[in-house]
Formats: C-alpha cells, sequence, structure tokens
C-alpha cells in the first residue's frame, strides 16, 4: 500500500497525494468510481476496488494481478476494474477525480 510521504517523495503535491491517498482508502472498502488520463491523453472513467470481497473467483480464491510478488512501483497504482473484471494501473500523477469528492 502507498503512503502519503511515499506519494509526495516521488513529486506529487500534498492534494494530489491525498487524493490518490483517498482514493486507496475507498478502493479497500469497495467499488469506487474515478477518472484519470490514460497514456494516449484520453480520460478513463473507471469503477475500480480493491477490496477482496469483490474479486473472489467461484472457487473461493483471490483474483491477484499478474507480478503481485513482485514489488509495487509507487508511480503506479493498480487496481481492479469492476467493468471489464480485470487488472488495471495508472500513473499516480494522471489521477483526475474521485468519486465523492
Amino acid at each position: 500500500m502507498k503512503t502519503r510521504e511515499e506519494l509526495i517523495n516521488l513529486g506529487l503535491d500534498g492534494y494530489k497525494a491525498d487524493e490518490v491517498m483517498l482514493l486507496q482508502e475507498k478502493m479497500l472498502e469497495g467499488a469506487v468510481a474515478f477518472q484519470y488520463k490514460k497514456k494516449d491523453g484520453s480520460v478513463r472513467n473507471a469503477v475500480g476496488t480493491l477490496f477482496q470481497e469483490i474479486m473472489k473467483l467461484a472457487d473461493g480464491t483471490i483474483w491477484a494481478p499478474k507480478g503481485a510478488e513482485k514489488p509495487a512501483d509507487p508511480k503506479w497504482f493498480k487496481y481492479f476494474d469492476c467493468d471489464a473484471q480485470g487488472w488495471r494501473q495508472f500513473s499516480v500523477f494522471e489521477l483526475l477525480a474521485v468519486e465523492g469528492r
């Protein structure tokens, strides 16, 4: 999990670091709508989660992302996309909005 200090050390300002932290906290509790800018410059509206109950497979195991055993790069935010039913990631610098903010 990311920490505010880690995000600020990457170069995020305090507001953006707080937004990333808010998204992370909300995703640990359930599905959250949010927006980010994709690499091609377009805006992605997403609904994602880090809440394990939502990511359970039929046999009860948790759907883990590829490379989950590697240390996470703090510049990237990995999340489970509820619409696509798969893992995605985006740059923490490109977060635009979090639902309810």
